[in-house]
């Protein structure tokens, strides 16, 4: 895609944050490939004047892994309280998160696993999941990355510890939602979240120039993707590894 075109999608996603939400990017301006998503990404990043906070991971289809920015206006600690009107959908995905306490800078030989975990401290959280379109389970996979794969915020909890060697693809996870059972943890299909963590840092690195101290990396849901509704409060348990609850006033 030319910068024609991105700045053309880029401006779309951005007028849907804060007006309503679009159908589709305009028959032109759609990604034909993960570089035109993560272009777009940078674009609207831009136009917003928002900084990254964070990003969340996962396997790409098309091998190695995908990331999305969060923006650091989106990065909350627990208890949250994110007023509804600023979503125009609620998603909750309970996940494994990383807090990054030093910076990784630009290098030829990859950052190992144990270089990364002497840096970061593990946390449960809470993705809140909303998107600019109208449905954007219906679109291509190319679009929902290029809206930051439909982050809306993230939410997280208190340091965990003891957590080295306990299995994190598997973790206790009890969701209520008003005190109600809520989502059942099902593990992270994607596998492990520390493989993830090294993945994300190394790929940062290397396409924006290092990842600086204080990042955030979320791993991928354990619980699905379930909505909720304005007024709820979810509370996520996730046993010796702690809480995370955020709410949603009208």
């Amino acid at each position: 895609m030319n910068s024609t075109l991105i700045d053309e999608a880029a401006r779309a996603l951005a007028a849907a944050r804060t007006g309503q939400p679009i159908a589709a990017l305009p028959d032109a301006a759609r990604p034909q490939s993960e570089a035109d998503s993560y272009a777009i990404q940078e674009a609207v990043l831009r136009r917003l004047g928002e900084r990254i906070g964070g990003y969340k991971v996962g396997f790409s289809p098309e091998g190695g892994i995908f990331c999305a920015p969060i923006y650091a206006s989106r990065v909350h600690a627990s208890p949250a309280s994110l007023p509804a009107k600023g979503f125009h959908l609620i998603g909750i995905e309970c996940e494994i998160g990383f807090h990054l306490d030093q910076a990784f800078g630009e290098r030829v030989r990859p950052y190992s696993r144990e270089e990364v975990l002497t840096a970061a401290s593990l946390h449960p959280t809470i993705e809140v999941v909303d998107s600019r379109y109208q449905d954007f389970r219906s679109l291509d996979r190319l679009q929902v990355l290029a809206d930051n794969f439909s982050n809306g915020a993230l939410v997280y909890g208190a340091a965990a510890s003891g957590w080295q060697g306990m299995d994190l693809t598997h973790p206790p996870i009890a969701v209520t939602g008003d005190g109600k059972d809520f989502a059942e943890c099902t593990g992270l299909r994607a596998g492990d979240p520390i493989g993830l963590l090294v993945e994300l840092v190394n790929f940062v690195a290397n396409r924006r120039g290092g990842v600086p101290a204080g990042t955030w990396v979320t791993t991928g849901t354990h619980t699905g993707l379930v909505f909720t509704e304005p007024g709820v409060t979810i509370r996520a348990e996730y046993g010796p590894l702690g809480r995370v609850e955020v709410s949603f006033p009208a």
